[in-house]
């Protein structure tokens, strides 16, 4: 009789301590898919209580904002960053997404910006890779919420599920109804069409500045320069001709440009403008053209397409000397769009932030529309050919011409040749200052100046092959002007290089919806989400801004 009441309360005590354990567990598990901050909280809800037969399941980050406070979409606009999801520590997961609703404009700190305040859930598609096993989430989202100053917060959210008959959860509805929210195809799926038009405007100027530039300006007068040669020899027809093969080059090479991106896209990989010029195998290839172009106008020889090639080429095109002029002149286009990426021209930067967030048709459109920029100078000749009347006959100032253009080319070679030996040798980035003036990029530092120290840091992510960036440097950032009010207000200088690839730099410079260089950036306590400026720097907007930091 007292073994058997021993055992009776044996089994009491196991069976009190396993139950309460399974509920301490649950408890946990639930209080840890929980945050609870002064301003939001933040949980992670499912829409089952097991895992059934279904392999994609729509869970939600149920963010609860104070009022006035406000957290990012996906493309924030000048400032600030979207919530992101490591779910490195899950088990059982195959892949996730964030599904984003449609988002409000707002403005904090007199710049618009586009997010979500109040009650707000981002569904999340998360694929699983074995339904027989048990569930574990362990996600830490990265987010920054704002009002008149910006927080950002990591919090740690973890959930298991078991394996069962995938019962419906109390969240179920919920989320449901944030997923009617979602814009399913794209960011702009419902944008009206004279926005998106707007965009292919900013494309197509950006595209014709890009002439402008150092990197191209070279080459085009090359174009000209050929055209000019021509007149008296050639029919107008051929000249016509030959300028159509160029912005046909153009077009095509933008057109893949544009499938590479949507190719890096579809895989995951980070995509940017310029960023070809990181790789020593492709300086390599642009730097051995550049210097046969440069020998070609000093007349040490004259420039053809190979004769491995040209007989490669007749098998398929049959080429004469008509076509094999047509074909150098395709060449030259493609040329001419490898030269154009290290420059980030005024419109170029908001037309490509705009394509690599839009779904792939208007990506294409994006590109067509810069490429016909590029392409324009060349359009005008080839239907109006009377315009280069206006221009002195042929005659001795075009050979000094010749061998001006051949001198800036071999410029450009020896500039591709001494980033060629920076990324080579491992160098780090230096252009002749003192150390102690730029402190290296590093956005927790960045934070710490401005939030404990109550600093203003001026950030400036440049690149040795970015033209664009030379510009800014030499007509605003070394100017004395500038260096002596930068001391003055203790502005703090930081500069990030992406002369070779630097992933954390270049998801700083995405979390501007900007995907190239240069890109620079003033905080301020009164600013702590960064004021924004365009890729070609003023003094006046950068003093102006700096007076605006100051003050407010």
């Amino acid at each position: 009789m007292f073994k058997f009441f021993k055992f009776f309360i044996f089994l009491f005590c196991f069976n009190f301590f396993f139950n309460n354990t399974l509920k301490a567990e649950s408890n946990y598990d639930n209080k840890l898919a929980y945050k609870n901050h002064e301003h939001v909280s933040l949980e992670l809800i499912s829409p089952v209580n097991s895992i059934g037969q279904e392999n994609n399941l729509n869970f939600g980050l149920f963010f609860k904002l104070k009022p006035g406070w406000k957290i990012y979409w996906k493309n924030p606009g000048k400032a600030g960053y979207p919530p992101t999801i490591n779910w490195v520590k899950s088990k059982n997961i195959e892949k996730i997404k964030i599904l984003w609703p449609k988002p409000k404009k707002f403005e904090i700190l007199g710049m618009e910006s586009t997010g979500y305040s109040g009650d707000i859930v981002l569904p999340i598609d998360l694929q699983i890779k074995n339904l027989s096993k048990s569930l574990f989430i362990n996600f830490a989202v990265d987010y920054l919420i704002c009002n008149k100053i910006c927080i950002p917060i990591i919090d740690e959210l973890i959930l298991k599920l078991p394996a069962g008959d995938g019962e419906t959860s109390k969240n179920a509805e919920l989320i449901k109804t944030y997923l009617k929210k979602v814009e399913q195809s794209s960011s702009i799926k419902n944008l009206r069409f004279n926005k998106i038009l707007t965009f292919f405007i900013i494309a197509f100027t950006g595209g014709i500045i890009l002439n402008l530039m150092p990197c191209v300006f070279p080459v085009l007068s090359l174009k000209i320069y050929n055209v000019l040669l021509q007149l008296n020899n050639s029919s107008n027809k051929n000249i016509r001709k030959n300028l159509y093969a160029t912005v046909f080059g153009i077009l095509f090479s933008f057109f893949l440009i544009a499938l590479l991106t949507i190719l890096l896209k579809k895989f995951g990989h980070t995509v940017g403008w310029g960023f070809q010029f990181q790789s020593p195998l492709f300086l390599s290839f642009i730097i051995v053209i550049l210097i046969l172009f440069s020998l070609n106008l000093a007349n040490f020889f004259n420039f053809d397409i190979p004769v491995i090639l040209k007989k490669y080429l007749n098998k398929i095109l049959n080429l004469n000397k008509n076509k094999s002029e047509l074909f150098q002149n395709f060449l030259l286009g493609f040329f001419l769009t490898i030269l154009s990426t290290p420059c980030s021209a005024p419109f170029i930067g908001t037309a490509i932030g705009f394509a690599f967030i839009s779904p792939n048709h208007i990506i294409f459109l994006i590109f067509f529309s810069i490429s016909l920029g590029l392409a324009s100078p060349y359009i005008v000749l080839a239907t109006y050919p009377q315009i280069l009347s206006i221009l002195p006959k042929p005659g001795e100032w075009m050979q000094k011409l010749k061998y001006f253009l051949s001198f800036l080319l071999f410029l450009t070679a020896l500039w591709l040749i001494s980033i060629l030996l920076i990324q080579i040798n491992n160098k780090a980035y230096s252009d002749g200052k003192s150390k102690s003036e730029w402190i290296d990029f590093n956005i927790n530092k960045v934070n710490k100046l401005v939030d404990v120290e109550k600093s203003i840091v001026f950030v400036d992510i440049t690149a040795d092959w970015c033209i664009t960036c030379f510009f800014n440097k030499k007509t605003v950032l070394d100017r004395k002007k500038i260096i002596e009010v930068f001391k003055e207000n203790d502005v703090k200088k930081m500069r990030g290089d992406l002369t070779k690839p630097n992933k954390i730099i270049t998801e700083y410079i995405n979390s501007f919806g900007r995907f190239g260089i240069p890109v620079n950036v003033i905080y301020s306590p009164s600013a702590p989400q960064g004021i924004l400026f365009s890729e070609i720097l003023t003094v006046k907007d950068l003093l102006s801004t700096l007076e605006k930091v100051k003050n407010d």
